[in-house]
């Protein structure tokens, strides 16, 4: 809702119907997600509490009855110390004298009490929070042009002839004319989904919830699925013929850079702004140095994937196949999107709780020769 309403102020207007109706359904979808999650935050709070008190409560006592049988192979402490004075002969004798049958006779009365033998009141703590390795973030997508789904399919209108201005030959004479051809662009919208039944057992008694967990999980899978389509749908899309970069030094970095943007601003209005690249690449142009020794791209850093070598906004995606490379301009790529998100049904029949998560996105380049892509001798171990 926030990104709408930035959008409409950077662009000086109001916001229109359909991003209107975006936000009413966002607010609306808000609340229902406010309630569910201040309901299981308060069973969350509830199965706690409960745990806690199962622990606290003592172990029952279980009694025998009936005459013990006598073992006469078994230690007898009565027989091994007849009387107290006996017991303290022997404890001064292995203490003071360090008489060792002394020792070994308190040794075989002791009794050693280890874990194993009370593996019932060992508590087996669980330390949150529950490690996920996923990272849910869409460097791609994030770095071009988002805007909403309007519809599962729908046209993005393009102007393929412009109108005619030239100089006028002379006063009097007519002026350039020519018309203006609008055509389209076909988008149609891909659904992203999943789910899963969890039984409600599994869902009343984990701590931490299951719930909250199984819901984290499928929307950093969503993130990382969407995202990987669009890069390839990206790479794809690219119709310019790549271009040889000999080798990974800053000249021959450079040069490839350089003749690539000139050979783009040709067939575009506006100049390439961004460098996507697959991390084999990154770290290609990271370790790159001048014959002094010094960085190639001294903006370039170990601890972020970011940068901005030759003035180009680097974004670096594990998604991207290895040894891509693409430089264009970051608003002709534009993805739509609308998302469900969370979805969850009981079922009684079974104690269930059906969940699930979608959405439907679309991807689309607008002008496909204002990129380039670049064939770099990178490889990873």
């Amino acid at each position: 809702m926030e990104a709408i309403a930035n959008r409409a102020a950077e662009d000086n207007r109001d916001v229109t119907d359909a991003e209107q109706t975006q936000i009413d359904r966002d607010r609306t979808r808000l609340g229902e997600l406010e309630t569910a999650i201040e309901h299981y935050s308060k069973l969350d709070a509830q199965h706690a509490k409960i745990a806690d008190l199962r622990r606290s409560a003592p172990a029952p006592v279980t009694r025998t009855t009936g005459a013990p049988v006598r073992d006469e192979d078994a230690y007898d402490v009565a027989r091994e110390f007849p009387s107290v004075g006996d017991y303290a002969i022997t404890v001064h004798r292995a203490a003071v004298l360090k008489d060792p049958d002394a020792i070994a006779k308190l040794e075989r009365a002791t009794a050693h009490q280890l874990l194993a033998d009370n593996p019932g009141i060992i508590p087996r703590p669980v330390l949150g929070p529950v490690t996920n390795l996923i990272d849910s973030s869409r460097p791609f997508i994030n770095s071009i042009s988002n805007k909403p789904l309007p519809a599962g399919s729908f046209d993005r209108p393009q102007i393929t002839q412009h109108v005619a201005v030239g100089k006028q030959a002379a006063e009097k004479t007519l002026t350039e004319s020519q018309k203006l051809l609008i055509g389209k662009l076909p988008v149609d919208a891909a659904t992203y989904a999943g789910h899963l039944n969890v039984s409600r057992q599994d869902v009343k008694w984990t701590s931490p919830g299951i719930l909250s967990i199984v819901f984290e999980d499928f929307a950093a899978i969503y993130a990382q699925t969407t995202d990987e389509d669009a890069c390839a749908q990206f790479l794809a899309s690219i119709t310019a013929t790549p271009v040889e970069i000999a080798d990974t030094s800053p000249a021959a970095i450079s040069e490839g850079l350089y003749g690539a943007a000139a050979a783009s601003m040709s067939s575009a209005t506006y100049p390439p702004d961004t460098l996507w690249a697959s991390p084999d690449v990154w770290a290609a142009l990271g370790g790159s140095q001048t014959p002094q020794g010094n960085p190639g791209f001294p903006s370039l850093s170990l601890t972020s994937t970011g940068g901005n070598p030759l003035g180009l906004k680097l974004v670096v995606d594990p998604h991207f196949a290895a040894g891509t490379a693409i430089m264009g301009p970051a608003r002709y790529a534009e993805w739509y999107e609308d998302v469900d998100g969370l979805m969850q049904v009981g079922e009684p029949d079974v104690l269930g709780q059906l969940v699930g998560y979608a959405g439907y996105g679309a991807f689309l380049n607008v002008a496909p020769a204002a990129f380039s892509t670049f064939n770099l001798p990178v490889a990873l171990p």
